[in-house]
């Protein structure tokens, strides 16, 4: 009662009349009326008032217990003197000391001990995946298996740590951490786009290549406008990691409230966004150290130009900071004076005076005597090698945070990670030389029996491979990767389709593909602690029927075609040279045999739905000859028009296009939109349609309906009109083509057109409709190869690094 809400106390003992409560329940505040049913008697009014005069004493007898679960501000202070994760980091652990002894002797308290080391072949791929998310290919695996060197697996860190793709991998698991997108969500009318969002990307994977020291990755992301005021080393760049953030239709609150929360909780395991509205629940966090934060940020600004776009500066002069009660801007409370969280203030909380006050915070956040800074990044860094941190909750080091299991390997890799200029190299270089990482995945009963959950880290994690990792291996055994360090983000699921690295996507935060969803990829959104894994239908739909599947496929069984299958051993050397790019190993014996096997008797043809008639290409048409030549199909479909690309027109192809009813004509020879039926069977067929042209501009269309590419059938041409297209009693062999072709006649504006026609055999009731059986995919039947190189993409042993 006394302290009140958003409106203060609810008694006031000096003036009784002016207390909020008897204001409530006589009814004086049109906007607050208690209770809200109907004003309560007078004589009840009376009774309340007369308890306020005598200074609304309390009528119980003994105070009672609150019924309240959470701690006071105090009593969180004081348990934050004693939680694992404020204390200071121990400088002084032992030289002697290593991961491998600190593990050993957990383990051998709780009755286990290590694992045997995994097979060479398995470290290989290992650490690949690890350092730089790409497979070894047959030719690495020969030369390490072979390599006679007792270095020979210190000497690959070091190679896979120098590899420029080592950037890439550790960039992109940043990206989750700094919510990386390449637009802005939903602005309403203005530009949602992030045109230079991929400096950023760029800026991380120059940091983690050049081994920049962490203290210097989180100072330059959050104060680069002081550290590289004129962008002369490309650090501008870094404060992307405050202002690519979703933009809340510009509502500068929740804008702020995010660039908090990925400080806070991306760097110091801290969730400070909590605080928004209230004292933190179970946290000694205060509105106040919020609000100190929302002063820093509410005081810099976006000037949206070169040196660059990405960069925020201090505003010439400093506004106070209020906090807001319960969050309402329009509802203020205490001014706040802007300084560091006061439960890691040492001796007494950082004040945040310079400029905006954003370099004490980012000098305060950096600072060694910090203790969560380290072992926040040194957990997420062995999330992502090992597959599971020390700490569950990588983005929450607050009180409800046990110590991990292995504290002393957390403890003992913070310390040395500050001892050695905060070195992400020289961190990984121990985690991966050690005997702990080495460890077969391959589990025992006495290891279930007593650490189900593999806490005591007895054995390896078996990890399967995260969508870019897999995505990447696929176009790099196919031999078609663009290993291109850098440069502009690239649309991946659209045809034509990219090969660039992952890393590279385009990021569409409002409109995240289905592709990324299906494949757990984190949310752009907001800061993302770890991904989760899913096993779901979907994943495997995608990679059976996807155009950008099929694509990958092709390229990898295309060379493999012309080969012979008239016998067994005509078929080993090809096996086995398909078999060692994807799976990078020779095929044995037995998987040989039944390799050939399945590729002799593997059905290769369409099955005879009626959408795998249709097909959607272009051409070119000769009126002379009527045939039709480099017929080609369309590339692209946005599920309801076949084109040559996401953009529409398209430089090359112009207007060209399919829709289930028509489409337009292209503009130029070559580019005559063509749809193709293909018969299933022989027999007789007719042909009927309605062609129609709109427009009274133009010189209108004409429709030529083709027999196999090399023989016209009939035309019509249609300008401004509907007129009927019927051809009976085509006589046609299995396979046998019927072309759909409209060309343009001289000139192709308003040259849109609708066709929509009927194929019917003349022993078949049912029809094949352009318009009723129109499919986004283009029906290509998979060849044997083509089904074999499928299935080794997705077994276990190609998507699975253990």
């Amino acid at each position: 009662m006394d302290k009140g809400g958003t409106r203060g106390g609810v008694v006031n003992r000096e003036l009784p009349e002016k207390s909020l409560l008897l204001q409530a329940i006589d009814y004086k505040l049109p906007d607050l009326q208690m209770p809200p049913n109907g004003k309560m008697p007078d004589s009840e009014v009376s009774i309340l008032k007369q308890w306020i005069d005598m200074g609304a004493p309390d009528p119980r007898l003994e105070p009672t217990k609150s019924n309240s679960n959470f701690d006071s501000m105090p009593v969180k202070f004081e348990k934050s003197t004693k939680h694992w994760a404020y204390q200071p980091i121990d400088s002084n652990l032992a030289e002697s000391e290593s991961i491998d002894k600190l593990v050993a002797k957990k383990l051998s308290e709780a009755g286990l001990k290590l694992s045997p080391e995994a097979d060479r072949r398995t470290l290989v791929k290992r650490l690949y995946y690890d350092l730089t998310g790409l497979p070894p290919s047959h030719q690495d695996y020969q030369r390490l298996q072979a390599a006679k060197d007792p270095n020979w697996y210190s000497q690959l860190v070091e190679e896979l740590l120098a590899s420029q793709h080592f950037g890439e991998r550790m960039a992109r698991h940043w990206m989750d951490v700094a919510r990386y997108a390449d637009n802005k969500g939903y602005v309403f009318k203005e530009s949602r786009e992030y045109p230079h969002a991929y400096r950023y990307r760029d800026w991380l994977i120059r940091s983690f290549n050049q081994d920049l020291s962490y203290q210097d990755f989180v100072r330059y992301q959050l104060v680069a406008d002081r550290l590289d005021p004129e962008n002369k080393e490309g650090h501008l760049d870094a404060m992307g990691f405050l202002t690519l953030g979703r933009r809340f239709l510009n509502n500068k609150y929740d804008v702020i409230d995010d660039r908090i929360d990925v400080i806070s909780r991306g760097m110091l395991g801290v969730t400070a966004a909590c605080a928004r509205c209230h004292d933190h629940k179970f946290d000694p966090v205060s509105t106040a150290d919020y609000y100190s934060l929302f002063g820093v940020l509410d005081n810099s600004t976006e000037p949206g130009d070169e040196p660059s776009p990405m960069r925020m500066i201090d505003r010439e002069k400093r506004g106070p900071v209020f906090v807001l009660l319960r969050g309402n801007p329009g509802n203020r409370g205490p001014k706040v004076e802007p300084q560091f969280f006061e439960f890691l203030g040492q001796e007494k909380p950082i004040a945040m005076k310079t400029g905006s006050g954003r370099l004490e915070l980012a000098d305060a956040i950096a600072s060694p005597e910090n203790p969560l800074t380290a072992r926040v990044y040194v957990n997420r860094l062995w999330g992502w090698i090992f597959g599971q941190p020390f700490i569950d909750t990588p983005s929450d080091f607050g009180l409800r945070s046990e110590p991990p299991t292995q504290q002393a390997v957390l403890e003992l890799l913070a310390s040395r990670f500050i001892k050695n200029n905060w070195s992400t190299k020289q961190l990984l270089r121990e985690i991966v030389n050690s005997s702990v990482y080495k460890q077969s995945s391959i589990a025992n009963k006495q290891g279930l029996e007593i650490d189900p959950e593999n806490r005591q880290l007895w054995r390896a994690n078996r990890k399967r491979m995260d969508f870019e990792s897999y995505r990447d291996s696929m176009l790099k055994v196919a031999g078609v990767m663009d290993e291109t360090i850098g440069g502009k983000s690239e649309i991946i699921d659209e045809a034509p389709f990219s090969k660039r690295r992952s890393v590279y996507s385009y990021i569409d935060r409002q409109n995240l593909p289905q592709l990324f969803r299906s494949f757990d990829f984190a949310s752009p959104d907001a800061h993302v602690p770890q991904r989760s894994q899913t096993t779901v239908p979907q994943q495997g739909l995608v990679l059976l029927n996807s155009e950008m599947m099929r694509e990958i496929v092709n390229a990898v069984a295309e060379p493999f075609q012309p080969s012979s299958i008239d016998s067994e051993t005509s078929l080993f050397q090809p096996l086995q040279k398909l078999f060692r790019q994807i799976m990078g190993r020779s095929a044995t014996p037995n998987e040989l045999k039944r390799l050939t096997t399945f590729l002799r008797t593997t059905e290769t043809k369409l099955v005879d739905a009626p959408q795998n008639r249709w097909s959607y290409g272009y051409g070119t048409l000769n009126q002379e000859s009527g045939a039709i030549t480099n017929f080609a199909l369309l590339p692209y479909c946005d599920g309801k028009q076949w084109r040559g690309a996401s953009e529409y027109p398209n430089k090359k192809f112009g207007y060209c296009g399919l829709t289930e009813k028509g489409g337009h004509t292209g503009n130029q020879d070559g580019f005559t939109p063509i749809r193709r039926w293909t018969a299933p069977r022989s027999g007789k067929v007719s042909f009927q349609g309605t062609l129609e042209h709109k427009a009274k501009e133009g010189d209108g269309v004409r429709a030529t309906l083709v027999l196999n590419a090399s023989t016209t059938i009939k035309s019509w041409t249609a300008h401004t009109k509907k007129l009927s297209t019927k051809q009976e009693w085509i006589e046609i062999a299995e396979g046998d083509t019927l072309d759909l072709a409209v060309d343009c006649i001289e000139t192709n504006n308003h040259d849109s057109f609708d066709w929509i026609a009927e194929i019917r055999f003349q022993d078949e009731a049912d029809a094949s409709s352009s318009k009723d059986h129109f499919s986004g995919r283009q029906p290509t039947p998979s060849t044997a190869w083509f089904q074999l190189a499928q299935g080794l993409l997705m077994t276990n042993e190609f998507c699975f690094v253990d």
